[in-house]
């Protein structure tokens, strides 16, 4: 992925830090602000956590980057890609993509609601195979 040019697309300065944090990001997936400060201050030891909370919020206004919620656990971000549906681990965190066709969720969402939607943020929690199988 060229974060260099996803970050001038957006009018961002492309810094190396700001290149640091995209590449953690998507070598994990799904992580936390305090995991990417964890893995980046060894290459920047000057970077402050401030300072990574900072650029990801930018990065999140600017829709190169997608916050995810989930209840009782720690925000964790995530490149922004296509619309999908995310599923976690109650027991050790996990969280993963869901590529499946919510067309008709989202349909009887505005139905009911009256509400003309235009995005969406969902988690469904449950145990992983692996939690469930211990």
């Amino acid at each position: 992925m060229n974060f260099e040019k996803r970050l001038k697309a957006k009018n961002l300065k492309v810094t190396p830090q700001r290149i640091s944090i995209l590449r953690e990001i998507e070598s994990n997936g799904h992580i936390s602000i305090e995991d990417i400060y964890d893995k980046i201050k060894w290459i920047y030891p000057s970077t402050s956590l401030a300072t990574i909370y900072k650029n990801v919020a930018i990065m999140c206004e600017t829709d190169i980057l997608s916050e995810v919620k989930t209840p009782g656990m720690k925000q964790k971000y995530e490149i922004n890609s296509t619309k999908h549906i995310h599923v976690t681990c109650q027991k050790c965190g996990k969280l993963e993509d869901l590529h499946v066709d919510y067309s008709m969720l989202q349909e009887s969402c505005k139905n009911l609601s009256g509400y003309d939607i235009n995005t969406f943020s969902a988690v469904f929690m449950g145990l992983c195979p692996s939690c469930k199988d211990k």
